[in-house]
């Protein structure tokens, strides 16, 4: 689901007329209000209005309106500030007829309305502002254009997105009749022509417009308001631009400014009339650096900050204020990308419930819920709920929207037209994939892009029914408008835009056909094999001309889909013939989801630096990718997108001959030649093929493919039963009869490598029980353990033989401990609890594992950093070039954000907000020497191992191997720290006594058995350690005495030669 993000726009709230003596007693109030409170204020208030009620000032008087209702608010609460607003409001209608001093009241109250959250009541302020400015004689365009403007801003802010266009079209025309427009009011035009293309998605010519705002800023009154109020707000339009353009890392620059712009207003211009709504840009700022955050799958961060944007909101505004419920929404959200359902649920049924006592109609709002509702309900099983939820959200954007469509509510009618289709109401799924289709025929027509994509829409929305006749029917549709498009735009770049679009056309069809087949001949899946090998070609090519997150997402899933299927046609063209062809194309086509995963995680994290690769080559790569999206998106000539796409293909050839590395990590097709596996390698590569389980066994040269009968919820329920000895028995043995079993026989040696896929990767192997047992004890003697050397990978590509690295420093250890004192100087460090990083201060202590890097430091004569000195840049600094990285640190393998697995560090400063991360992130890792032949790592925590299985332990391990780790030592589960610390401590005495590392752990777990007693030999405690990549030996590991050797024997022969001198 997207996320909206907020565009910045501002209501007029007082005429250029103003007086400056007006100006300065309301900056005194609100200055006095700040610094002293309601009491000094209300002096310094009736001390500055007595003279303007005397003197029958009313036009004055209407100023000060709002900063009675301030006080009132301040002294006593919001419904009390407006009753006290409302009040001096009466009192000067009372006073007054004259239509330009009741015009001015209305403007004034209508600010302290939005202040209190009363948006209805603002826009209804401005209404009647609007009709009395009609009754002055000689009033100007521009002035009821300014209210016009208001009320867009204000129908913005009550979810009705239709109504504030027409108020904003009806403005520009207003501005546009008036010669003396003021400067403000251009720069708010500026703004106002980029929203209106904003809205209508076209980025370039919002970019341009709100750098032309901010150019045009430049040259008016450099007052605070001109170059840090109104600059902050465009600031953050264009973080929203480059976002939805893929450039994470300038909208994360644009937004930070936009957030220091405000907070220096905030602490700078307290007596300024702007400076309660400067809290609000301030909020919207953080808000949309959370959206980046999320866009880029930094989903923790994006809830911090949402987090704390609600404990700032809750200072200010009262419970039911709409800017409390907008962050509840946007917190739900955020836990729902995080998996966390419950609290995700809480979040959006309290904003709801907020909604509901509010004044307005907040149907946008309310739409966005219920929408993340029904996704949450969805993945939680309850599907009756989620029925409903979608449904109310349907109501609601409809509402919202006037019988039109945004981006979200589209995506909205997609997401919910599938759900009611997998669960049997064709009749809803078909009206909302109908709804989305007449819509945009309506608009643009059936035979074009947007035409397409509902028409395929549609086709899956009746392939979900099984109706798989017409959702053939549709995809030959489909396919023939973009043929259709294709012959249209012959020789330019439309068509090659148009040919992007083909891949899920073509598998529906195919898979359509498929359904249709009976009984499918050796020819027709060979047919259509060639098929979806076309389509997988042209995604890969789309691929280079994505940088947004959203669609690097949206390609990802379409290509996984497909490669799922073109895996399915393979395996049954295997069994009809027996060519062992079809097996090795199917392997290679594993190998290439496994890398397309990879390839897609590191994209998501926007630009990200490489060992080895010069920043020069990596901004050009960056640049010439940025090229062809832009070509492909708004340039109309062919001749400069084959330019682009000529120098781009020579960029490709450069790397794999320069940067043969980096470019195997990025660009690389596995190919079945590729995948060379060594006749002494024995090995078993496991992997799915839609819900099918299959393992194909490598052993003395030969190759054998098992199909599995196999319960994944047995997986799922390990964790679940650590300390059931039965339950845990059972299901261990019941694992071992489905996954070895049935291979067992092929399986002579001792040595095996495992590569797991899906689910299989939050099992370890070594618990499978050969036998039938009754206690943990056993484990000993009938598990796997006791009978193989089991190592991992989760590539077959990855053995290959590569030369071994010559590192002559034995060891180096990273520990930060996170004891209490270290947390306590931290917390003294930051003064403003509410920036304080609460995850930080909740690490649990690792004492065993500063103990075993003191000890093991010693003993191999190697480099320590413990407590404070255990930081990122420390890390970054020194680890690489050690024959063993002893990483003794908190870490998280994150499936949900693979990219954004990470290692935790100690604090080194207090730096607040967003400037610290103590972390040091899988996307990081690839730019840090970390050349090792053994990188430990065993505290590593998986936050949601039931969501895309194992993708973090990928995403942590490729980063480790690419920047010079050949083995890993980690863990699959949170692991008991005096545990995991003990078996380590057998690992390294074995490993320092040159065993190969898959023995030497092996062996450590086995030691580890005979030693622990009750629960802790649960294989809670020791599977869950596991070696991925080389398991080889690591040579020359005892610390060098020669010199110690040398030294004794000189002291021998000094005392042999006293001995015979005395005889």
């Amino acid at each position: 689901m997207k996320s909206r993000l907020f565009i910045g726009l501002l209501t007029f709230l007082v005429p250029t007329f103003l007086v400056a003596q007006v100006d300065e007693q309301l900056a005194a109030i609100q200055r006095t209000l700040s610094e002293k409170g309601p009491d000094a204020a209300k002096q310094v208030f009736d001390q500055s209005t007595a003279p303007y009620l005397e003197g029958k000032e009313y036009l004055s008087l209407a100023y000060f309106i709002p900063y009675a209702g301030y006080i009132a608010e301040k002294e006593a609460s919001s419904f009390e500030g407006i009753k006290a607003a409302e009040d001096f409001l009466n009192l000067i209608l009372e006073m007054t007829a004259d239509p330009r001093v009741r015009r001015q009241a209305h403007l004034e109250i209508h600010t302290y309305y939005l202040e209190a959250g009363k948006n209805q009541m603002a826009y209804d302020a401005n209404q009647k502002a609007l009709a009395y400015t009609f009754q002055i004689p000689d009033h100007r365009p521009e002035e009821w254009a300014l209210i016009e403007r208001n009320l867009g801003v204000i129908a913005n802010l009550l979810g009705t997105p239709e109504k504030a266009k027409e108020h904003t079209l009806r403005a520009l025309k207003g501005f546009d009749q008036d010669s003396e427009t003021s400067k403000e009011s251009k720069f708010n035009v500026l703004n106002d022509i980029g929203v209106r293309y904003w809205y209508e998605a076209k980025w370039d010519s919002a970019e341009y417009y709100w750098l032309e705002g901010i150019r045009f800023l430049d040259e008016m009154e450099p007052s605070l308001t001109n170059t840090h109020y109104r600059k902050a707000m465009i600031e953050g339009n264009l973080a929203a631009v480059y976002d939805v353009k893929g450039n994470p890392q300038e909208s994360i620059k644009r937004v930070k400014s936009s957030i220091d712009l405000n907070q220096y207003f905030i602490e700078n211009a307290k007596d300024d009339p702007k400076w309660n709504r400067a809290h609000i840009s301030l909020f919207y700022s953080i808000a949309n650096l959370a959206a980046v955050y999320k866009n880029i799958g930094n989903y923790q961060k994006a809830l911090q900050l949402h987090e704390y944007t609600l404990r700032e909101k809750e200072k200010r505004f009262d419970v039911l204020h709409p800017e409390i419920i907008e962050t509840k929404i946007h917190i739900g959200q955020a836990q729902n990308s995080l998996k966390n359902f419950a609290l995700a649920e809480q979040y959006l049924l309290d904003a709801l419930d907020g909604i509901a006592q509010n004044e307005g109609e907040f149907y946008i709002q309310a739409g966005d819920a219920h929408y993340t509702l029904g996704l949450i309900y969805e993945s939680t099983l309850e599907f009756d709920k989620a029925k409903v939820h979608f449904l109310r959200a349907n109501e609601c954007f409809q509402k919202g929207l006037n019988e039109n469509a945004d981006y979200v509510y589209l995506g909205f009618l997609g997401n919910a037209s599938r759900f009611f289709s997998l669960h049997d109401d064709a009749k809803t799924a078909l009206d909302l994939a109908q709804k989305g289709f007449d819509y945009v025929t309506l608009i643009d027509g059936k035979k074009t892009v947007a035409g397409f994509t509902q028409v395929l829409q549609l086709g899956e929305v009746y392939f979900n029914l099984k109706e798989y006749r017409k959702a053939k029917d549709f995809a030959d549709e489909s396919l023939q408008i973009l043929e259709s498009l294709i012959q249209n735009t012959q020789g330019s770049l439309d068509s090659v835009r148009v040919e992007f679009d083909k891949p899920q056309a073509i598998l529906l069809q195919v898979k359509s056909d498929y359904y249709l087949n009976q009984d499918p001949t050796v020819s027709f899946l060979e047919s259509s094999l060639e098929k979806l090998m076309s389509a997988q070609m042209v995604l890969e090519k789309r691929k280079n001309t994505l940088n947004n997150a959203d669609d690097i997402s949206i390609l990802q899933s379409q290509s996984q889909e497909l490669l799922s299927f073109i895996k399915k046609i393979q395996i049954e063209l295997y069994d009809k013939t027996g060519d062992e062809n079809y097996l090795n194309s199917l392997l290679a086509v594993q190998e290439s989801e496994v890398y397309a995963k990879i390839r897609a995680q590191v994209n998501q994290a926007g630009w990200v630096a490489f060992k080895g690769v010069p920043k020069q080559i990596l901004d050009k790569e960056a640049l010439l990718k940025s090229s062809l999206r832009d070509e492909l998106e708004e340039a109309s000539s062919l001749s400069g997108f084959l330019k682009i796409s000529g120098e781009w293909e020579d960029f490709i050839s450069m790397l794999k001959k320069e940067y043969p590395e980096y470019y195997q990590t990025r660009y690389a097709n596995i190919s079945k030649e590729y995948i060379d596996i060594p006749n002494a390698l024995q090995a078993v590569r496991y992997f799915f093929v839609e819900e099918q389980l299959y393992a194909l066994v490598f052993s003395k040269g030969s190759k054998k493919l098992h199909p599995l009968e196999f319960n994944p919820d047995l997986i799922s329920k390990l964790s679940e039963n650590w300390h059931e000895i039965k339950v845990i028995c059972t299901f261990s043995h019941e694992l071992y009869k489905q996954l070895w079993l049935p291979i067992a026989q092929d399986l002579e040696e001792e040595r095996v490598l495992v590569i797991p896929d899906g689910i299989l990767f939050n099992l370890s192997f070594d618990m499978l029980l050969a036998e039938e047992a009754e206690s943990y004890r056993e484990f000993a003697e009938k598990s796997l353990l006791a009978k193989h050397d089991i190592y991992y990978n989760f590539s077959l590509s990855l053995n290959r033989q590569k030369p071994k690295t010559k590192i002559a420093a034995n060891y180096i250890v990273f520990a930060p401990g996170f004891i209490d004192n270290m947390k306590e100087k931290y917390r003294d460090f930051v003064q403003d609890s509410s920036l304080v990083d609460k995850a930080y201060l909740s690490l649990l202590p690792q004492p065993f594992t500063l103990s075993l890097a003191e000890n093991t430091s010693k003993a191999l004569g190697g480099e320590r950093y413990i407590l404070d000195e255990s930081t990122p840049e420390v890390f970054r600094q020194k680890a690489g070039n050690h024959k063993i990285i002893h990483i003794g640190t908190h870490a998280e393998s994150n499936n949900l954000s693979p990219a954004f697995s990470r290692l935790i560090f100690a604090k080194s400063s207090g730096q607040g907000l967003v400037n610290e991360d103590n972390s040091i992130y899988a996307y990081e890792i690839y730019n840090t020497d970390l050349r090792a032949e053994l990188a430990i790592l065993t505290a590593c925590e998986t936050g949601k191992p039931i969501y895309q299985p194992g993708e973090g332990m990928i995403s942590l391990s490729h980063a480790f191997t690419y920047s010079g780790s050949e083995s890993l030592l980690t863990s699959l589960w949170k692991i008991d720290e005096k545990a995991s610390n003990q078996i380590t401590e057998f690992f390294l005495n074995h490993i320092k006594e040159g065993l190969p590392k898959d023995r030497a752990l092996r062996l450590a777990k086995l030691q580890y058995l005979e030693s622990a007693q009750g629960r802790t030999l649960s294989p809670q405690y020791w599977a869950g350690l596991i070696l991925i990549g080389d398991p080889d030996p690591i040579d020359g590991l005892n610390p060098n005495r020669s010199w110690l050797l040398l030294i004794l024997g000189v002291i021998l022969a000094s005392l042999l030669t006293f001995y015979y001198l005395k005889k």
